[in-house]
């Protein structure tokens, strides 16, 4: 009986002299959980915020989501899926894509900006580059605060190709980090 006591001291004491593990978002966490219980819905709101802005800067730029759309997106999650990714030559390719993990430009008064610069490259099956078109676009979007939703419509129209199977490779390059991430998505023209 007197061994256990003892281990489990030890571990207690071993527990007690590590350093806390937390960090940003686990410190806005505990702010949102203080902040919870205090019925202030003002201070809710601010540890809200600020925990967003922690899980916001710890990810990577990543896309939510990249897909095939019918038309052109009206705007952030506006936009009807494809059926399919088989296209008429000269038809319009419309593509709508959820960056996150992006940084912000300060343009000051509260406004901040989002802005990349997008890479297309064009890759036969096997990954052979076919056309590399950096700089293809540019997108840029501004809004007072820290706007976390974002969609983007690229358009590409492969007129000149002959039928066949390709990808399309998307690389957004974040004007407001060092950060870059990149989505590919598959087509046949007939």
């Amino acid at each position: 009986m007197r061994f256990p006591a003892l281990a489990s001291l030890a571990a207690l004491s071993l527990a007690l002299a590590l350093p806390a593990q937390a960090g940003p978002v686990a410190d806005a966490a505990a702010a949102l959980e203080a902040a919870a219980t205090g019925g202030d819905a003002a201070a809710l709101t601010a540890a809200q915020d600020q925990l967003q802005e922690a899980a916001w800067a710890a990810q990577p730029l990543h896309f939510r989501q990249a897909l095939p759309t019918a038309a052109a997106s009206g705007g952030f999650g506006v936009y009807d899926p494809r059926p399919d990714t088989i296209y008429a030559r000269g038809e319009d390719i419309f593509l709508y894509a959820e960056p996150q993990g992006y940084g912000y430009g300060d343009l000051g008064d509260g406004r901040f900006e989002i802005g990349f610069a997008v890479d297309l490259r064009i890759l036969d099956t096997a990954g052979g580059v076919l056309v590399e078109a950096p700089d293809f676009m540019a997108l840029t979007h501004q809004a007072r605060g820290k706007a976390r939703e974002f969609g983007a419509t690229l358009v590409v129209n492969l007129t000149d190709a002959p039928a066949g199977d390709y990808q399309l490779e998307f690389t957004f390059r974040d004007r407001h980090s060092d950060q870059r991430a990149s989505f590919t998505q598959p087509v046949t023209l007939k």
